[in-house]
């Protein structure tokens, strides 16, 4: 997971996270966060939820354009499959492909990618490919759980 990916169709590189990252990951994981209107209230109820996990940096891979870190993605092994824990893009880059290009990098990994979904997310994990399996109650409310298969 060390290896440093060159996307030839643009000018991102995929790297794996570094200590020197965690500034910029808890910042954009903040920024990112907050963006959600929906979600806003609910996390000024849950202000724990945006307390950046350095447990976590092991599993993060970032998403880097001219020497800065615009957005990541961390996965954990559970079982047989990946489980997809944080996806966040800097508002400053959003809806300019850096989330896809994550979920590209992890489906590289030929293994099955697990998501419990943001009701705003929706959209997006079902453009990248992922499909809806059931619901699960959180504490924000029943969300979709959703799957990617990179098995086939």
């Amino acid at each position: 997971m060390n290896e440093q990916t060159t996307l030839s169709s643009s000018n991102f590189i995929i790297r794996s996270a570094v200590a020197d990252d965690v500034d910029t990951l808890r910042d954009v994981f903040r920024r990112a966060s907050l963006t959600i209107e929906g979600d806003r209230d609910l996390i000024a109820t849950h202000p724990e939820w945006l307390v950046w996990d350095d447990a976590m940096l092991p599993f993060v891979r970032v998403a880097v354009v001219a020497g800065r870190v615009v957005g990541f993605a961390s996965v954990h092994p559970v079982d047989d499959f990946l489980e997809l824990e944080d996806l966040f893009t800097d508002p400053d880059w959003m809806r300019q492909g850096i989330a896809r290009v994550l979920i590209e990098d992890i489906a590289r990994r030929g293994v099955r990618v697990e998501v419990t979904a943001n009701l705003q997310a929706i959209g997006f994990y079902e453009s990248v490919g992922f499909v809806a399996r059931g619901v699960v109650n959180t504490q924000g409310g029943s969300v979709p759980r959703m799957y990617l298969d990179t098995t086939r």
